[in-house]
C-alpha cells in the first residue's frame, strides 16, 4: 500500500506526514482488502477565530474497481486525519462485507 500526503495552505511536517502514515497503516490494514493508493489532502481552512472546523482532511483510496472518497473536517489537524481514518475503515469494512453477501446470494 502506497500512501501519499498532499498539503494546501499548511506547511507538511515530517511530524504530520509520520502521523498520517501511521493512522493509514493502522486503521486500514486490519480490514484485510487489497488497497493500492491511499491519497491523503490535508488543508487548512483560515475562517474566523469562532469557526469550529478549521482543518480538513480527504482521503482518496484506490481499489480495483471504485475508488472510495472520504472527507472529514475538524478543529485540529491531527483529530481531522484520524477521525478521516476511522470512517475510511468503516467505508472499506462495509464495502468488502457488501462485497461478500453478494458473493453468497449468487451462489
Amino acid at each position: 500500500m502506497k500512501v501519499f500526503v498532499h498539503g494546501k495552505d499548511l506547511e507538511l511536517t515530517a511530524a504530520i506526514r509520520d502521523f498520517t502514515n501511521k493512522q493509514v497503516r493502522q486503521k486500514l490494514k486490519k480490514i484485510g482488502k487489497k488497497v493500492d493508493v491511499v491519497r491523503v489532502y490535508l488543508e487548512k481552512i483560515t475562517r474566523k477565530k469562532q469557526d469550529k472546523d478549521s482543518a480538513s482532511a480527504k482521503y482518496k483510496i484506490e481499489l480495483p474497481g471504485k475508488d472510495i472518497v472520504i472527507k472529514t473536517h475538524a478543529h485540529d489537524l491531527y483529530q481531522a486525519i484520524s477521525t478521516a481514518a476511522d470512517a475510511a475503515a468503516r467505508k472499506l469494512r462495509k464495502t468488502k462485507e457488501k462485497k461478500i453477501t453478494k458473493r453468497q446470494l449468487v451462489l
